[in-house]
């Protein structure tokens, strides 16, 4: 009987999917228990191939035109017979007990949507940039051997999430809120299954590791930022109350001159200023130069918090001039 159906949306990545199904292929967990189902969305190398011969669990491959990964996991879910829906993106490596300790948590307890605990990696691994990146966008390390924690639903994150396969057609599966990339499609449905009582809990114990690429370099970090705080306007414009739950962006929204404290009003003055483009060349400048000459993370972790968060008011800007104003929050959330 198949208790999990694993589903994995992939887009041109033959080398890090091969990866990921050689993890799935040593987990404790029976593989008569769980299927694989890969989607590949329309990837570019139409020769793409995997040695299916090596897995021990049931697989199937499935292609359709580029539609994205949203479009992806839904087309794998409809295709599952698991009663659990496990996602993993194909820059996952998991570890050999991850996969049974998160279908447990999902058949033990109801009305959930359960994470993997993801360490954040990249293939980089001399990079002062890289290492300065992950420090600043992973989580907390000291939670990795902590109990289960419940997390706030805007943590919802699909690159490796499980939920009850008749929780997640009943939720309306996966939504795409925004039509871009990245396009908010896990937040959306951490929203959706908050308002429907669910809770989001992290699984310790299914653990893993997130191969990150965008974290190579400084510009491929800050465009990434760029087309993410874009797309956030069209979240905020289909969930207002949302904008109050995603507090990086408080300080990135119009002033509101009669409502806004003072300190609020100094930090939105202050973001529009540290983010000009004068002032973000300038800091881009220098962080180029210290990371030749004088690689210290200390000194340089800052700057780059302040590079990165000047694309994000850029991407949100922008956002806000191409898709219109952003409705006010109801507060009822």
């Amino acid at each position: 009987m198949i208790e999990s159906s694993v589903v994995i949306p992939t887009y041109n990545r033959q080398e890090s999917l091969q990866i990921l199904l050689e993890s799935l292929a040593i987990q404790t967990m029976d593989a008569n228990n769980f299927e694989v189902i890969v989607v590949d969305d329309g990837s570019p190398k139409a020769s793409m191939s995997l040695d299916r011969s090596s897995f021990p669990f049931a697989f199937k491959f499935i292609r359709q035109t580029n539609q994205g990964a949203t479009a992806a996991r839904n087309n794998g879910a409809l295709r599952s017979q698991g009663k659990i829906l496990v996602f993993i993106d194909d820059d996952i490596k998991i570890e050999r007990n991850a996969l049974a300790a998160i279908t447990k948590a999902c058949i033990q307890k109801s009305k959930i949507i359960a994470l993997g605990n993801l360490e954040l990696c990249n293939t980089n691994t001399d990079s002062t940039f890289s290492k300065i990146a992950i420090s600043l966008e992973s989580l907390d390390q000291d939670h990795r051997e902590a109990p289960d924690q419940t997390l706030d639903y805007v943590a919802c994150n699909t690159q490796f999430l499980a939920i009850a396969r008749r929780d997640f057609f009943d939720l309306g599966m996966l939504q795409d809120p925004t039509g871009g990339w990245p396009n908010w499609d896990d937040v959306d449905l951490g929203y959706r299954a908050h308002l429907a009582g669910f809770k989001v809990i992290r699984v310790q114990e299914a653990k893993g590791q997130h191969w990150d690429n965008s974290l190579s370099d400084r510009n491929s970090t800050s465009q990434r930022w760029f087309r993410a705080s874009k797309s956030a306007v069209l979240l905020f414009q289909r969930y207002p109350d949302l904008q109050s739950t995603i507090p990086m962006y408080e300080d990135m929204m119009p002033i509101k001159w009669e409502q806004d404290s003072r300190r609020l009003i100094t930090r939105k003055v202050f973001r529009r200023f540290a983010s000009t483009q004068l002032v973000l060349s300038l800091m881009e400048r220098v962080t180029d130069l210290l990371l030749v000459y004088y690689p210290n993370q200390d000194l340089l972790l800052p700057m780059y918090r302040w590079v990165f968060g000047g694309y994000k008011y850029k991407g949100y800007q922008e956002g806000l001039r191409e898709y219109g104003f952003v409705p006010e929050p109801s507060n009822l959330t």
